[in-house]
Parts: C-alpha cells; sequence; structure tokens
C-alpha cells in the first residue's frame, strides 16, 4: 500500500500513509437462521481466530449492481478442523446472514450464528462437530460502503461502479471470511454484474456467461492469498494493454479515461523488468491490471494482478503531467508491483509487522526508480522523507516501530511515517552495512524459503544473518524495539582521532524516561588537509574512539557521509560552520541537503541558536545544485510556523528574497528546452514561496497571468506550474475567479485537475470567499477522500488556522459521517500549529466520546507535544530571530 502525504490523504498519514462456526456430523439440521452480524466496537484487546479450524479454499460469488445501494453473495469454505469443536469461528461484519449450513460425511447440520465484536461471528452447532473436512455454505446480503471502504459503490460521469479496498480488515465488512494474515488459501471469486459492466480480480477469467440481462464472470483460483489482498472492480470499464511486460498487463479505466492511461502504459514495463531482475524471477501471478479509481483513500494497493491506485496518480493528460507527477507515478507503480513478492508472495503473519512489508516495498520502489529513471531525483525526495520520519522520532509520543498490534479499532495508524520512511532508510544502512549482493542473497533465500507462506521480521533477519555470516537481529531490533532516532556526535581529539557517541535524539525540554543506545552502523568522513576519508563503524557503546589515517587532527569531521543512515549527527559550532563552508565543493548533495535538513532538528533540540541557523540556511542560497536550493523553503518552513507574528512578515519576506532569490533568478521562470528534471522540480517551490511569503509583486502577477493562460488553454503552461499558478491566482482573487475555479473543479475530467483547483479555492484570502469554501467543503460534489483539500489548505496560513478549527468543531458530525473512517482519528490535526489556546479547546473537545473514534488520544499526544515544542522555541528564540530578521531587513 502506498500512502501519499499529500493533502488530500494528509488525515491518513505523517511527510506523507498509514494499517488493518458449527455442528457435529450426523446431527439434525435446525431451522435456517436469519442475524444481523454486529456493527463494529471498541474493544481493549484483539479477538483472534482460533486455529483448530483452517480454511483451505474459499469461493465467493457476489451479485454486484453497483446502481443499487445493496447486493447479495454467497461464499463456500472448504475447512480442516482439527479437533472436536461446538462451534465454527469466522469474520462477518455489518450484514445480513441468511444461512449457515455446514456439510460433511455424515451429513448436514445448520449452524445459528451469533455476532460479537470486531465481526466476529460464532456459529455454533446442534451438537459438538467431530475433526474432519468440511465444507461450509453461508449465504448473504449487504450494503455496499459509500466512503471508499471495503467494497464500495460510486458514481462519476453519469455510471456506477463497484471497487474494493480490504486492508487492514474491512474484507469482513464485504462477505464472511476468515480476515486474518495468517489465514492464507486460495480463493474463487465469481462476479455476476449488469451485462453492460465489466467485472476484474486477482486472476484472469476463467468463463464468462449471460442470462437475463446479466453475466457471470467466473475468475481462475488465486494463488495462496489474506483476505485483505483480494480485489474486485465493476463498472462500465475500459482497457488500455501495456505492451513489453512478461505477463499479460493492462491499464484499466472508468468509462471515458484511456486517453490518459499512455504515461503508465511507458513508465511499468522497464519499472517490471528491473523488479524481476533484482528478485531473480518473473512477475508471480497471472496477470496485472493497473486499475484507476477516482473515489480512493490511499495512493495505491498491491492486491495481486490487480493494483489499484487513486486514479489521479496513474492518469495523466500528457500536455499537463508534471515531473513531479510522473515520480509520484514511477515510485508508486514501482512500491506496489516490488510488494506483489514481499507482502503477496511472503506475507506477514500478524499486523505487527506492517511496517516491515511497507518499509521493504518503499526501500525497494525508491531504489529500482532511481535506477529506472536516474532524472527522477528520488533520492532528493527519499531523504526528505527520512527528515520527517526523523522529526516524527523526536517526539516522546513516538512510538517503537514494531510492537503488538493489540486492537483492532484502527490498525492502519501504525502505516506513518516510521513504517515507510524510517524503515527504508533502516533497511538501506543495513543494506550499505552488509553489502548490496550479500543483503540481496539473504532477501532471495527468506522469500524462497516462505514462498505462498507467512513469515515474520525475525524469519527475514535470519536468512540476512546466515547471507552476512554475522548477527543482525540484535542490531536491527535496536532500532525495531524502542522508540526515537539517535544523536551520534562526533568530536576531533587532540591526538587526532575522533570519538564518537550516542545518546536518544530529543527535542528541547524533553527527556527520555531512561537510557537508550543503538547498534548504528556509522559512516563517517573527515578532511586530514588534502582529501577526503571516509570509514564505517559499528557504534554500538555509549562513545568508541577511532583512529584517522592521517597523522594530524582533522580539519573537520562529518559524522553522516553520504547521508545514508538512520541518525541525527552533531558536531561543535566551529566544526558545523567549516562544514557549511566546504560543502559547496566538498559535500556532495546528498550530504548538503542532509545537512539542512539536521540543522532544522538542531535547532529544536536548542543546541544551535535561532540566528546561527538563519545564517548557515543563508548561507546555501548561492549553492550552484538545484536540488540544494530545492529544499531551501523546506528550511524556511518551520521558521515561519514557529516564529513569524504578525509584525515580522515584512522582515521575513525580506529574508526569503535574500535566501531564495538568487536560485530563481539562476533557473530563471520559464522552462528551457532541454533542461534538466530537478529544476522543474524546483522552479514552483521557489516562485510560490517568493510570491506569497516573499510578497514579491511582479512573480505574483506573473503567477496570475500563468493561471489566466491555462484557464483559456490546459497546454500553454509549463505542467510544473499549473498547481502553483491557481494558488497564487487566488490570494488576489475574487468572487468571479473563485465561481470560475468551482465550475472548472465540478466540470473537470482529467483526474489531476481535481486537486489544483480544489487546493485554489482554499487559496482565496477574502474573508466572505474563506467561508464560502469551508462550506463548499459539506456541500459540494467533493469524494470523501478530498473532504480535506480545501481546510487544511487553508490552514497553512497561521493567521486562519483559528477559523479552520472553529469550523471544524462546528462540523465535526458531518465530516465525520463522509470521511473514510480511518481519516477520523486524524482532525485532531486541525488544532496543530503554535497556539497553546488551541490545543486547550482541542483536548476539551477530543476528549468527549463522540469526538473519539480509536487513535485519537494518539494523535492528540502527538499534536500536543508539536504545539507545546513549538512553543517553547519561540519563547526561547523569538527574540533572536527577530533582531537577525530585522538586520536582514535594514541591510537590504
Amino acid at each position: 500500500m502506498t500512502r501519499i502525504p499529500t493533502l488530500c490523504h494528509i488525515f491518513a498519514c505523517i511527510a506523507v500513509l498509514a494499517a488493518h462456526a458449527t455442528a457435529a456430523a450426523g446431527a439434525p439440521a435446525a431451522a435456517p437462521a436469519a442475524v444481523a452480524a454486529g456493527a463494529p466496537t471498541a474493544a481493549d484487546n484483539i479477538h483472534r481466530l482460533p486455529t483448530d479450524v483452517t480454511p483451505t479454499f474459499q469461493a465467493i460469488r457476489l451479485t454486484l449492481d453497483a446502481a443499487q445501494p445493496n447486493y447479495t453473495g454467497s461464499v463456500r469454505v472448504e475447512l480442516r478442523v482439527a479437533k472436536t469443536t461446538p462451534s465454527i469461528q469466522f469474520h462477518a461484519q455489518e450484514m445480513t446472514l441468511d444461512k449457515v449450513v455446514l456439510r460433511g460425511k455424515n451429513g448436514t447440520v445448520t449452524l445459528k450464528p451469533t455476532s460479537g465484536e470486531d465481526g466476529f461471528v460464532t456459529a455454533a452447532a446442534p451438537s459438538p462437530i467431530a475433526a474432519g473436512e468440511y465444507t461450509l455454505e453461508i449465504g448473504f446480503s449487504n450494503e455496499f460502503d459509500r466512503r471508499s471502504t471495503s467494497l464500495y459503490r460510486m458514481e462519476t460521469g453519469g455510471e456506477w461502479y463497484a471497487f474494493s479496498q480490504f486492508e487492514a480488515v474491512d474484507a469482513r465488512l464485504a462477505f464472511p471470511c476468515w480476515d486474518e494474515p495468517s489465514f492464507k488459501f486460495p480463493y474463487q471469486m465469481t462476479l455476476i454484474v449488469p451485462q453492460a459492466h465489466q467485472a476484474i480480480s486477482n486472476t484472469p477469467i476463467e468463463s464468462e456467461t449471460s442470462a437475463k440481462g446479466m453475466k457471470t464472470v467466473v475468475f481462475r483460483r488465486t494463488k495462496p492469498l489474506p483476505s485483505y489482498l483480494l480485489a474486485v472492480a465493476t463498472g462500465p470499464l475500459e482497457y488500455v494493454p501495456v505492451p513489453g511486460t512478461s505477463i499479460p498487463t493492462r491499464v484499466v479505466t472508468v468509462k471515458g479515461q484511456t486517453e490518459w492511461a499512455g504515461a503508465a502504459v511507458q513508465i511499468t514495463p522497464p519499472i517490471l523488468a528491473a523488479l524481476e531482475k533484482y528478485f531473480g524471477s518473473r512477475y508471480p501471478y497471472e496477470k496485472l491490471d493497473l486499475i484507476g479509481v477516482p473515489e480512493y483513500t490511499y495512493g495505491a494497493m498491491e492486491n495481486p494482478g490487480a493494483i489499484t491506485y487513486s486514479d489521479r496518480l496513474l492518469l495523466f493528460d500528457p500536455k499537463t503531467m508534471s515531473v513531479r507527477e510522473r515520480r509520484l507515478l514511477a515510485t508508486i507503480t514501482a512500491h506496489e508491483i516490488a510488494h506483489m513478492w514481499f507482502g503477496d508472495v511472503v506475507t506477514m503473519k500478524w499486523w505487527d509487522d506492517l511496517w516491515l512489508n511497507e518499509s521493504f516495498a518503499e526501500w525497494m520502489g525508491n531504489k529500482i526508480t532511481a535506477e529506472v529513471y536516474p532524472d527522477l531525483q528520488v533520492e532528493i525526495a527519499q531523504l526528505e522523507g527520512a527528515q520527517r520520519a526523523m522529526n516524527f522520532d523526536a517526539l516522546l509520543s513516538t512510538r517503537a516501530m514494531r510492537q503488538p498490534v493489540v486492537s483492532m479499532g484502527n490498525p492502519l495508524q501504525a502505516a506513518d511515517a516510521l513504517a515507510y520512511q524510517k524503515g527504508e532508510v533502516m533497511i538501506g544502512m543495513f543494506e550499505q552495512w552488509m553489502g548490496p549482493e550479500v543483503f540481496r542473497r539473504g532477501v532471495l533465500a527468506y522469500l524462497k524459503k516462505y514462498e505462498w507462506g507467512n513469515a515474520d521480521a525475525s524469519d527475514l533477519w535470519s536468512s540476512l544473518s546466515e547471507a552476512a555470516g554475522q548477527d543482525l537481529s540484535g542490531p536491527m531490533s535496536t532500532f525495531l524495539d524502542q522508540p526515537g532516532v539517535p544523536l551520534v556526535e562526533a568530536d576531533i581529539l587532540e591526538d587526532g582521532r575522533i570519538r564518537l557517541s550516542q545518546r536518544r535524539f530529543l527535542n528541547y525540554g524533553s527527556e527520555a524516561p531512561a537510557p537508550q543506545s543503538w547498534s548504528i552502523p556509522v559512516r563517517f568522513e573527515y578532511f586530514d588537509g588534502t582529501k577526503v576519508r571516509t570509514k564505517s563503524v559499528m557504534l554500538s557503546d555509549a562513545e568508541m574512539t577511532v583512529a584517522t589515517d592521517g597523522g594530524s587532527a582533522p580539519v573537520w569531521v562529518h559524522p553522516k557521509a553520504g547521508e545514508s543512515g538512520y541518525y541525527r549527527w552533531y558536531v561543535d559550532s566551529t566544526n558545523l560552520q567549516r562544514l557549511a563552508d566546504v560543502a559547496p565543493k566538498l559535500l556532495t548533495p546528498r550530504e548538503r541537503v542532509g545537512y539542512l535538513g539536521n540543522l532544522d532538528a538542531l535547532l529544536s533540540a536548542g543546541v544551535i541558536q535561532g540566528d546561527d541557523y538563519l545564517r548557515l540556511v543563508a548561507g546555501f542560497a548561492q549553492d550552484p545544485r538545484t536540488e540544494v536550493i530545492g529544499v531551501l523553503p523546506g528550511a524556511l518552513g518551520g521558521i515561519q510556523v514557529q516564529f513569524i507574528t504578525p509584525d515580522l512578515e515584512g522582515s521575513f519576506a525580506a529574508y526569503v528574497r535574500r535566501v531564495l532569490g538568487p536560485g530563481l533568478k539562476r533557473i530563471g521562470l520559464d522552462r528551457t528546452p532541454g533542461e534538466d528534471e530537478a529544476v522543474s522540480l524546483v522552479r514552483p517551490r521557489l516562485i510560490g514561496w517568493l510570491a506569497d511569503e516573499g510578497k514579491d509583486e511582479t512573480l505574483l502577477a506573473h503567477a496570475e497571468q500563468l493561471a489566466r493562460s491555462f484557464i483559456a488553454d490546459r497546454s500553454s503552461v509549463d505542467p510544473s506550474l499549473i498547481g502553483v499558478a491557481l494558488s497564487l491566482s487566488a490570494i488576489r482573487g475574487d468572487a468571479s475567479l473563485f465561481n470560475t475555479y468551482r465550475a472548472r473543479f465540478e466540470a473537470a475530467t482529467v483526474p489531476t485537475d481535481r486537486q489544483p483547483f480544489l487546493s485554489a479555492l482554499g487559496s482565496f484570502r477574502d474573508p466572505k470567499l474563506r467561508e464560502e469554501a469551508l462550506s463548499y467543503v459539506l456541500t459540494g460534489p467533493l469524494r470523501p477522500h478530498e473532504m480535506g483539500v480545501i481546510p487544511l489548505t487553508m490552514k497553512a496560513r497561521i493567521e486562519y488556522q483559528d477559523q479552520v478549527f472553529d469550523w471544524m468543531t462546528r462540523n465535526y458530525a458531518a465530516i465525520a459521517s463522509k470521511i473514510p473512517p480511518v481519516y477520523a482519528p486524524y482532525m485532531v490535526r486541525y488544532a496543530s500549529g503554535c497556539s497553546e489556546p488551541r490545543m486547550e479547546k482541542a483536548k476539551a473537545f477530543f476528549v468527549e466520546p463522540a469526538h473519539s473514534p480509536p487513535g485519537t488520544s494518539i494523535e492528540l499526544a502527538r499534536v500536543a507535544e508539536s504545539i507545546n515544542d513549538c512553543v517553547g522555541l519561540r519563547e526561547r528564540q523569538g527574540q533572536g530571530v527577530a533582531r537577525y530578521l530585522t538586520q536582514v531587513a535594514e541591510a537590504r
């Protein structure tokens, strides 16, 4: 699964994602039973299905007409009963079970189902069920979901469709099943749909027949799968073949959107080929469909043979597709196809290891994309993600990456920046330590040993340790089983040696409850006066001293060579300045990007002063590499939130122009023929910041002109500038422009047009138009996953944060009824920022049971700690930052 940290997915992720009967043989038959399977309830402890009754095969038959609110179905499950039992237990939630019949060699009995928590159904037999082989048959009726969850229906372009999203525990909301990942066995899906509709599942079609305006589509048996990986798509779907792959491959769209499939058709074959080469085997399933879904909670989902995508991440108009969008398409596709081996062929035993699924796919997807499409600057985006994960891990309210899942309330809450970015960096760190080929051998041995079965993290560590010839489970567990991120400090000693020490990195004022240490593969570099030298060590103790190769003390040391590894780093102020001075010549662009991200963390930790931070950042304004210039707006973003009050806006604008102006002047306002892709990724960031926070009237007018050109002719504007031009044009926009953007949003046929116009509606500054935009969230034709775009765009302006928070509290019930349920706990983030009074209101609001779905308390603690850190930083460093900014403004 891919979680995208954009505004329309912000509820579900953090810098960026976000996870998931019976009778004895020969007993007399009882009367047929009809029972409504229970609604979800909060549970402190997980109800796990027993393993003495295990399915070996399940046939699912669904009659689906997406134009209707309800559907019917039946399942037939082949069971193995290991010992005598009074009942059969399975999952079925919020549906009506019409019959539950058990057939064995000694006859047939009807079971009596009783619903429990978390969709747990106990189907009791009239007398004990003996050990043996049985077939369980269940008929049921159900309602389609309407919030992009489980088996849901949606309408677009006057046509109705049904799609599925079952991870983590939503298959049980669609049909009776064994909805736990350790129950992994073959399925066979049969879909009965209107004659005019197409039907898709995980496997190719085995047979198709028609009668009375409906057609019955029988799909081939699947390989062994857990229930959360099953897939369903029906409706007037259209197909575009993808040539050049080892198996039949298609892009699937809703009616009328096939013309936007070209980029996916082009980008998929080389990614698939590169993954097959890495894994040393052909793609493991019979076909591959890439399905663009207009209403979708996440970025994409790795259903074997039927990957589902949010359509705006799969389907693009070639006239308006930006480099950033091409990078997203490539990395998401590589991530999801990597899951086919790691997660699908070999599946986690339980949700404790969801992090491993996502960490590996994130690492593998980015690795393959960087190899196949080096021009897309994947490594820089990856590094920015790692910085977000370490910021998250600097909070006391963070969590251990691997921990028991003890509630089914919101299992995908663990699919956060730690599961994706921290895990990705950790895997890359140990791959580098072992050596890429040794690491690969360990991965392939793991996949071969557990093929078509289940495994956990310890199984992978065992295979890696065997390949490496040394224990890796111990060092890896230090990053998995305790919260936080380590800080590595490097000191140059008088005798020329370098002392490395470690402790937990925390924001200022926080204290770890107990001492912590990690086994850290540290790769550091130092300058001996003539050349830069690199060394690698395993830092497992509180400190260690390392001899250098030169005869004299190094001039400087950089504790994180190549910016690889999951740790923060610190050197004294003199060394820090020297690194900044030599950065353009002696540090790689990746290391310079890492330097800036680490510098921001040191400010939050109270290690450096606010004015020193601003001065060091400004020193990178003339950096010759575009990718370094591109992260400078991010370096200013924290400063804006933490320190910039209305009286400092003018001074801050001068500083923004000083830091970002040279970079934009060098790359220019317009794309040039043959321009490096990195420039197109950076230009919109610079224009957006300089026109808005930098108060550059000329740039703002330029953006307004671009927006007018785009409205007149979609192909007239550099694709990378469309979003920023629309949003900037709203700053001085009037009601007429607001109405134009609203109309264009509602009329959009290209999936990628919806969010830019929706974001622009949240960017108007006129008070009446802001109120109208917020009202439109609840009254307009927004899809469930789009509900956060306008308010969270508006909330990016500090002066509007209270307005947006108050709007949310007034309309909480209405919002919660429309958004996907997994988004609900993240509504706490409307309180985020740097305001203690707003946080106090949030605590009072979210403590009420009606406002506290499972997972809310976790998010509340994180937001409260972040606000406390922000307020403390402003109190400590505010005056120094104000003096520095005033001096910058006066000097120009």
